[in-house]
């Protein structure tokens, strides 16, 4: 038995041999004439690849997305200006001169104005050298526009959205994963997410995606009749929101779509047009990526297709069958895109010690995630927060632009 299977392996590898040297390249194979589309040799060069700088930038951007700028009460500034205080009267090095800075202004504001959300983030905006455009307050979703606006550098734009919140609306966006029923055929894009998107109009009739457009198309969003580079980014939901936004309003421009910890969003052929880079960060064992589920459902559902056909002579069987069926390809073709940027695992407070990976294989992934949930089973969960992305991009940043 044991001289059959040597044999039947030492049989296939010489077959799989001769059959590659078959179909080797040969002089003939090569593709005939070469250069000869020449529309085709002028390849764009204005989309940025990846940046460390713009990564630390975006993740400050998406974090601040959750600063609640739609709120007018003063007592949730002066819980901001508290936990300013406590920081400064413990350490007075833990602030920079800007930080003090913008502190005893919004402690003036206090005490002899009302001032709103809005502005205080316009403040915390125009203290590193960036001016609030507008925000964005429809519905479940909120989000703001700022343009980079210090004297001797090139102007970009940045468009960030708020990840999820402790709000049920936010909860119902992320849950709802069936797909949108109001696509081209063979489309597939995640129904909460599209909706919150384009579903949700606020009191004038104008969704997301419409307010945005406008705000981008606004005077101050431009260079004369240049148009400025653009950067989209989010944590979580929010990153799903910005690649959504990306693909529908800006598919193919000067510019590029960062998202944090992001859930996948659609398949593969909602994708198949757009030339507008992205870069997916992602935190080692963040399991946020790992939603919707991906290529495993289309195992899944071969394996429910297969059940339906070896049991399908049983009574009453089909029936259940076929509904499991529908639910599981509902949820079939969810695929990331863009390019990975990892985030390693690091031991705690040990952020000098963490690399940025390019596309690591997904073996080694797994492998990580398994060592780092074995270690703490709740470090999935903690590796979503944006904390941990911002001071491990900050560190990357820091490290390879000094």
């Amino acid at each position: 038995m044991e001289k059959i299977a040597i044999f039947s392996a030492l049989a296939g590898l010489l077959a799989t041999g001769i059959n590659s040297f078959l179909r080797r390249p040969k002089k003939a194979s090569q593709g005939g004439a070469f250069l000869t589309r020449s529309e085709l040799l002028a390849p764009p060069m204005f989309r940025p690849a990846y940046s460390d700088r713009m990564a630390y930038v975006l993740a400050e951007m998406s974090a601040l997305a959750y600063f609640k700028f739609e709120s007018e009460e003063e007592g949730a500034l002066q819980k901001m200006v508290d936990k300013f205080q406590q920081l400064k009267g413990s350490d007075d090095n833990l602030l920079d001169e800007k930080v003090r800075e913008l502190l005893v202004e919004l402690q003036e504001d206090l005490m002899f104005n009302r001032i709103s959300g809005k502005e205080t983030l316009g403040k915390i905006l125009n203290k590193v050298d960036f001016q609030l455009l507008d925000t964005i307050n429809i519905k479940s979703t909120q989000g703001f526009v700022c343009k980079r606006a210090k004297t001797g550098e090139a102007s970009y734009l940045v468009i960030a959205f708020r990840g999820t919140e402790n709000a049920l609306e936010d909860w119902l966006t992320d849950a709802s994963a069936v797909p949108a029923s109001d696509l081209p055929s063979g489309i597939k894009v995640h129904k909460g997410f599209w909706d919150a998107l384009n579903k949700e109009p606020n009191a004038e009739n104008t969704s997301v995606l419409k307010r945005i457009t406008e705000i981008l198309a606004g005077n101050d969003a431009q260079d004369g009749e240049k148009k400025l580079p653009c950067f989209f980014t989010g944590h979580s939901l929010g990153g799903a929101l910005a690649l959504i936004t990306t693909r529908q309003i800006a598919p193919d421009i000067c510019g590029a779509c960062y998202t944090f910890g992001a859930p996948r969003v659609a398949n593969y052929e909602y994708f198949a047009t757009m030339k507008t880079p992205v870069f997916r960060v992602v935190n080692s064992a963040d399991i946020v990526p790992r939603v919707p589920p991906g290529a495993g459902m289309a195992i899944l559902l071969k394996l429910v297709q297969g059940l339906g056909w070896v049991t399908q002579f049983i009574p009453g069987s089909a029936e259940p069958l076929d509904w499991l069926e529908k639910k599981v390809d509902q949820l079939n073709g969810y695929r990331h895109h863009g390019d990975l940027r990892y985030l390693t695992d690091i031991k705690s407070g040990q952020f000098e010690d963490v690399r940025l990976l390019n596309n690591p294989p997904m073996i080694d992934r797994i492998w990580w995630m398994w060592q780092h949930v074995r270690k703490s089973f709740m470090e999935p969960v903690k590796s979503h927060g944006m904390a941990i992305y911002r001071l491990k991009l900050q560190q990357i940043a820091s490290r390879r632009n000094v």
